[in-house]
């Protein structure tokens, strides 16, 4: 199959000088691709090497067609763009670079118009563009930073261009060091399913973090963190935040000597940080490694044990989250943080009673509207707050009035949530005897 190579220039913007369009980029890398390539699988491939999260930033890709004149550049944004742009890089005398550029999405409200959504008022729709005021949420880290696993068909040639920032990694120091058990030709980031796929082991998170890198882009402050604190749970090291501000971001070990530092500093019009300087290597006595792990926070570990709760019958108790962090990474974890990290682990998969409750309105709306004479009831107390729900199924209540024994049995169950209350079911008996569910109720209480 033939392949056509091209540049991607990424990390930098478009400038305008009057005269000509130039991009001034920051990174570079020279990528070959089947010539049949579809834009889809290219913006795919572009993502991955850019180290995006597509749910939360998009990218542009542009370039400059050879031409005499002074043309604005062309955005690739269709199959027959990509061919366009590919049969360019299929000369060698009219060869053009790929330049990328990051937008950060906008949050969409839905539309409260129509009379579909005329129920929604400006509350509910607030958790649709709800926001942590951090940049790009906890929820999707990672999952776009890159991996070699992501280039499998994809052959990368080239390197970033700040090849002596690279190179300064490789140099030995004149001191004894501790260098990360995890080198940098393992490539960058963690992979996705390690902590958003299905759950494998702490252990597994822990191990395949990638090293940090000059030069190496996070989508924000807050993801170039949450990577340093798994580094430094997998090399048993803890560090502090010497400065950091809306356009710096510089850690150190916390013992004073010792010379790991990370400085970062912000991009342009964008969110992004970039990695500026490193020394990976640790000059503290090997008495001073750590295993109480100061970085291991509640909310990091709650990020990495999510999984454990997607579902509708899992029970991962704080003792269990204290016995697997011990054998699979060594750590020893106090009972409350354990507990802590299980409140945000399963805040994380379902969401909190607040959330489930703001669209619970939206959620009878829409069981009214696709099954029709289905009965739903909502009652709160003077303050607005939940104090019983009541639903009953079309197909249910129309299956009772035609060809259902005329007796009702309801029972309850206790709700073992914050919370707390009963879960009443209403059913009854059909022709072959068996149970047919008539309607479904939250109370506080099995009372009269």
């Amino acid at each position: 199959m033939d392949k056509v190579r091209f540049v991607v220039l990424y990390g930098g913007e478009w400038i305008n000088s009057g005269e000509k369009f130039k991009y001034q980029y920051g990174m570079s890398k020279i990528i070959s691709v089947s010539r049949e390539t579809s834009y889809e699988s290219l913006h795919g491939i572009i993502s991955r090497l850019v180290e995006v999260n597509p749910n939360e930033c998009s990218i542009k890709m542009k370039f400059i067609f050879n031409s005499p004149e002074v043309l604005a550049p062309f955005e690739v944004v269709t199959d027959d763009d990509v061919q366009v742009f590919l049969c360019e890089n299929s000369d060698v005398n009219t060869r053009t670079s790929l330049c990328v550029t990051i937008e950060r999405k906008r949050r969409i409200i839905p539309n409260t118009e129509g009379p579909d959504n005329e129920f929604i008022n400006e509350d509910i729709a607030d958790v649709f563009e709800s926001d942590n005021g951090n940049g790009i949420g906890l929820d999707n880290i990672h999952e776009s930073l890159l991996s070699p696993n992501d280039f499998q068909n994809v052959d990368v040639i080239g390197a970033d261009n700040n090849d002596e920032a690279r190179n300064s990694r490789q140099s030995t120091s004149e001191v004894p060091s501790r260098r990360s058990r995890v080198t940098s030709s393992q490539g960058i980031g963690v992979k996705s399913s390690t902590i958003h796929g299905s759950y494998t082991s702490l252990e597994s998170v822990v191990n395949n973090v990638k090293e940090v890198g000059v030069g190496d882009l996070f989508p924000s402050k807050e993801e170039l963190h949450f990577k340093m604190q798994l580094l430094s749970i997998a090399n048993h090291f803890q560090f502090k935040v010497k400065k950091s501000t809306k356009t710096l971001f510089v850690m150190s070990c916390i013992v004073e000597d010792c010379k790991w530092r990370v400085r970062a500093t912000k991009l342009k019009d964008c969110e992004s940080f970039r990695v500026r300087k490193y020394s990976p290597d640790h000059t503290c006595s090997l008495d001073a490694l750590h295993f109480d792990h100061r970085q291991a926070s509640s909310k990091l570990i709650g990020h990495c044990i999510k999984s454990k709760f997607e579902g509708t019958s899992q029970s991962y108790r704080p003792n269990d989250i204290i016995e697997d962090m011990k054998k699979q990474c060594g750590m020893t974890l106090g009972y409350n943080k354990a507990w802590r990290a299980r409140e945000v682990a399963m805040g994380l998969a379902r969401g909190s009673p607040d959330d489930s409750f703001t669209i619970l309105p939206s959620y009878c709306h829409m069981l009214e509207m696709k099954n029709p004479g289905t009965v739903t009831f909502i009652d709160t107390d003077a303050l607005n707050r939940f104090k019983y729900f009541f639903m009953a199924l079309g197909p249910s209540i129309e299956g009772f009035k035609s060809c259902i024994r005329p007796v009702v049995a309801v029972d309850g169950t206790f709700l073992k949530c914050k919370h707390q209350g009963t879960l009443f079911i209403a059913t009854s008996l059909d022709g072959n005897n068996q149970v047919y569910p008539l309607a479904f109720g939250i109370g506080d209480s099995e009372n009269d």
